[in-house]
């Protein structure tokens, strides 16, 4: 009797704490401000403004449903505050749902701003529990980072997407939350992040593009890799194959302009340290294979020698553009190429002695630049067309 007792009272307790459980914190998705995007700005009173780009229920894509007719699918919003949690905590005043960073996806650095420094930028970055590492990071060229949140992007309904897919895909220089903190955080490297900046189609309506780099020391924006210098870097990342190279082989003529066109199968990279006297030197060895796209001179590339003579071109170009990708780069005392992680892999001890004044003996340290190119492909062009033809004839 007094086991059936016990099995009914241990059966009943179990009962009721089912009762009890449950999600007590859960917030329903209707009462959530989905975040996209966000963007820091430096006001001209000295504040932070943040501003955020807001999926609206009716410009969320789905299955059933793209969004009302004429309506706007984001909601950007912005408010001032002493440093970023405090201007976050001004935007939740203006919004009836609670903000979510779960889904953004882009970070944008206003340019005025990342040149100040990002201190307590990072820290928000750090210790919200909603922000996530994968999200990328952007800085404005020339611009706000409200002005480029509050810019339309005609190929997707949210603006946020579309910078999303641009720095996904393989024409742009992208890096995420966690590799960005880790390049601040590291004496070895300098931080670097694509350039977002403002263009007008040919219709005349604004839009984005992301065909720059903006190159930090420490947690400072010192400046900017042009589109050509962005190719370099993006090389330097592994991301060489289809890259296309454009060099000046003849001078021009009323029939040819001179130039060829070629494009990138594969490219490597290898790098060495030595330390002489106490001071570190590097040697890049760059290789690529390439197929000719396009020919507007008279050679016949086909042949043997003017095929050699349009290498010895392309590898003087591309020389070139990383001497002065690095150049460029030292005199920002920004070590963008991570040649300091070179020599703590490979002199460890000597590593110890430099790392603290690594920006400086950056800025000095000799590198050397050889460069291996070879035509493997024609395409379709050899020689032009009407030298074909009247070779023919």
């Amino acid at each position: 009797m007094r086991s059936n007792r016990k099995v009914f009272a241990c059966t009943s307790l179990i009962l009721c704490l089912g009762l009890f459980t449950g999600c007590w914190d859960r917030i329903e998705l209707d009462d959530l401000a989905l975040v996209m995007a966000s963007g820091i700005d430096l006001a001209e009173d000295g504040q932070i403004e943040a501003t955020l780009q807001i999926a609206l229920p009716t410009g969320i894509p789905s299955a059933l449903q793209t969004g009302a007719k004429g309506a706007r699918p984001v909601l950007v919003v912005s408010a001032k505050g002493k440093d970023g949690m405090d201007a976050l905590g001004r935007l939740q005043m203006q919004l009836s749902r609670k903000i979510f960073l779960g889904h953004r996806g882009i970070v944008v650095f206003g340019e005025k701003y990342a040149r100040q420094g990002l201190d307590t930028v990072l820290s928000a970055l750090l210790r919200s529990p909603d922000s996530r590492y994968n999200s990328y990071v952007l800085t404005a060229y020339g611009t706000t980072a409200k002005e480029i949140l509050n810019t339309p992007y005609q190929l997707e309904q949210i603006p946020a997407i579309g910078l999303n897919k641009i720095q996904f895909g393989e024409v742009s220089l992208s890096f995420k939350i966690d590799e960005f903190l880790n390049a601040v955080g590291s004496s070895g490297s300098a931080p670097i992040t694509g350039a977002v900046r403002i263009i007008k189609t040919g219709s005349g309506q604004r839009t984005f593009t992301i065909d720059k780099a903006a190159v930090y020391r420490e947690n400072k924006l010192v400046g900017f890799l042009s589109d050509k210098e962005l190719n370099a870097k993006r090389w330097w990342h592994g991301e060489a194959a289809g890259m296309r190279l454009t060099v000046k082989v003849e001078p021009k003529t009323k029939e040819f302009n001179g130039t060829v066109t070629a494009d990138i199968l594969s490219g490597t990279k290898m790098v060495r340290t030595t330390i002489k006297n106490g001071r570190p030197e590097a040697s890049i060895a760059l290789k690529a294979t390439v197929t000719v796209m396009g020919n507007n001179t008279k050679l016949d590339i086909s042949k043997v020698k003017n095929m050699k003579r349009v290498e010895k071109k392309l590898e003087e170009d591309v020389r070139k553009l990383f001497e002065d990708t690095i150049s460029r780069s030292q005199k920002w005392k920004a070590d963008i190429f991570s040649f300091g992680r070179e020599v703590h892999i490979e002199h460890p001890l000597q590593w110890k002695k430099l790392k603290d004044r690594w920006p400086d003996i950056y800025a000095e340290m000799p590198v050397k630049v050889k460069v291996d190119i070879q035509i493997e492909r024609m395409g379709r062009t050899q020689a032009p067309a009407h030298l074909r033809q009247e070779r023919m004839r």
